[in-house]
């Protein structure tokens, strides 16, 4: 989970849906930046293992580079990824991110998206290829580890600079690093992942996705405390 100060709030949320909910992981592990760290750090308990990341000058692509760096933190050979804003309602063990032994990745077609598509063109851009997926549709996401290596091989062979330079050098929102590795899953590795379609009664439902700019209005926060209830009984100021 990356994270940055002003989200605690969610984090405090997010981690006790974890605790409640989430069972035979190996490791949580919180990322955050070391501006703000000591709030991140009263947030977490200890049961999770938090570790600091260089701050950085837009850290909504901050946040993407510590992602796309993300089995530099963990040695699990599977790596899972959520938001403080994403919430599990619902047990949860690592045999619900597979599907015959392979990890799930919920997909919709291009096609199927309208006019709103911002993630296209900068995923082809990396990649230098088409695509035909949007694949940022479901949370938990899933990769095995060894697709991150491979994600950051391609930037310095196409783009002759590493994967955190190209990421923290796009312009505001220029990238996606889930579409960056769906795509490149789906292109290299298409067998090793069960592929479901949006919005059909294939996907599991084991999250809830917020917006965690919108902030935690009382009807938010209502329906938060009925999933994990209260975290260390605090009131979280509304933004």
């Amino acid at each position: 989970m990356r994270t940055y100060h002003r989200d605690v709030p969610w984090l405090r949320y997010a981690l006790a849906a974890i605790e409640t909910w989430c069972h035979g992981f190996a490791e949580v592990v919180v990322i955050t930046p070391r501006t703000g760290s000591a709030a991140v750090r009263r947030a977490v308990g200890g049961d999770v293992r938090l570790e600091i990341c260089p701050d950085y000058r837009d850290d909504y692509l901050g946040q993407q580079v510590s992602k796309l760096y993300a089995d530099e933190f963990t040695a699990a050979g599977l790596i899972c990824h959520v938001d403080s804003d994403v919430i599990f309602t619902r047990p949860v063990s690592p045999a619900d991110l597979l599907d015959g032994g392979r990890p799930w990745i919920v997909r919709r077609a291009v096609s199927q998206l309208g006019r709103h598509r911002p993630w296209v063109a900068p995923t082809e851009e990396f990649l230098g290829r088409p695509v035909a997926y949007d694949f940022m549709q479901q949370p938990p996401f899933t990769y095995p580890r060894r697709l991150y290596a491979q994600v950051r091989a391609l930037s310095l062979e196409r783009h002759g600079m590493p994967l955190d330079r190209y990421v923290a050098g796009r312009p505001p929102r220029g990238f996606s690093e889930f579409n960056v590795l769906g795509a490149h899953a789906f292109a290299t590795h298409c067998t090793a992942f069960a592929w479901y379609d949006a919005h059909t009664a294939q996907v599991p439902q084991l999250c809830r996705w917020y917006w965690s700019r919108g902030g935690i209005d009382p009807g938010v926060r209502q329906e938060l405390e009925g999933i994990v209830g209260n975290p260390a009984g605090d009131t979280f100021p509304v933004r």
